[in-house]
């Protein structure tokens, strides 16, 4: 009777663990080193098993840096707001395809305690950013943006044109943004108090979310609103010590 060769073991655990996520998609795999005693094989062995692991495509090498696990095309699309980007694009439980209209438009306001200590400035004016989600007559999410008079003209923006309000909340300013604070919570705001009203019935998720410039200053604080009858989103999750 034969028995598996060794690195056909370190394989099969390894591909086990991957499937069981005890090595996250887009992860560094650990030292190969560490494997090496983890699994007690000898460098040789481990390596021809990472080899074939590439070979398949469930792993990548990086010269120098390590091995990390590939992520499919699924898994990049399936990882709610865990991505950093528009959440609002992670957590409607329509496709974005279905929103017949986006209503956007600004206003700018005088200086406020609030905004100053937000943004660390004095006496400074600021914008407000909206975009409303319809699919017909239908009000199903809304945008508050908060932002400064620097970062428009950084990001040459044209508030007259409600396409390019759009572009710059869903995609453009998250190209400037290093990483994000989001809260999420029950929004304790009456459906009709809004510019554009929602409607009666619905209780609203709020989004909180304080986007910050590669230099830590806050870039933006953006509040996303969406109907509860529209909202679903997913974070996956990893042990801690990955």
């Amino acid at each position: 009777m034969h028995r598996t060769p060794k690195y056909v073991q370190v394989y099969n655990q390894i591909l086990l663990m991957i499937k069981r996520s005890q090595f996250a998609p887009g992860s560094k795999l650990p030292s190969e080193e560490k494997l090496t005693n983890d699994f007690n094989v000898s460098r040789v062995t481990l390596r021809t098993a990472l080899s074939l692991l590439k070979e398949d495509g469930v792993i990548s090498s990086i010269h120098g840096q390590g091995h990390f696990v590939t992520m499919t095309e699924t898994q990049k699309n399936d990882q709610g707001i865990r991505v950093l980007r528009c959440p609002i694009l992670d957590s409607l439980t329509i496709p974005i395809e279905e929103i017949t209209h986006k209503d956007a438009y600004y206003f700018k306001n005088p200086s406020s305690v609030f905004t100053d200590k937000l943004f660390g400035v004095k006496d400074i004016s600021y914008f407000t950013l909206n975009i409303w989600y319809k699919i017909n007559q239908l009000n199903v999410a809304n945008i508050f943006s908060i932002l400064l008079p620097e970062t428009i003209e950084k990001f040459n923006l044209d508030l007259e044109d409600e396409e390019q309000i759009v572009q710059f909340l869903e995609e453009d300013i998250y190209r400037e943004v290093a990483n994000s604070k989001l809260t999420i919570s029950i929004s304790s705001r009456e459906p009709d108090s809004f510019r554009r009203e929602f409607s009666e019935e619905d209780k609203l998720v709020l989004m909180t979310e304080n986007l910050y410039s590669m230099n830590g200053k806050v870039l933006a604080q953006n509040k996303y609103y969406i109907s509860d009858n529209f909202f679903r989103t997913s974070l996956v999750r990893y042990q801690s010590n990955q």
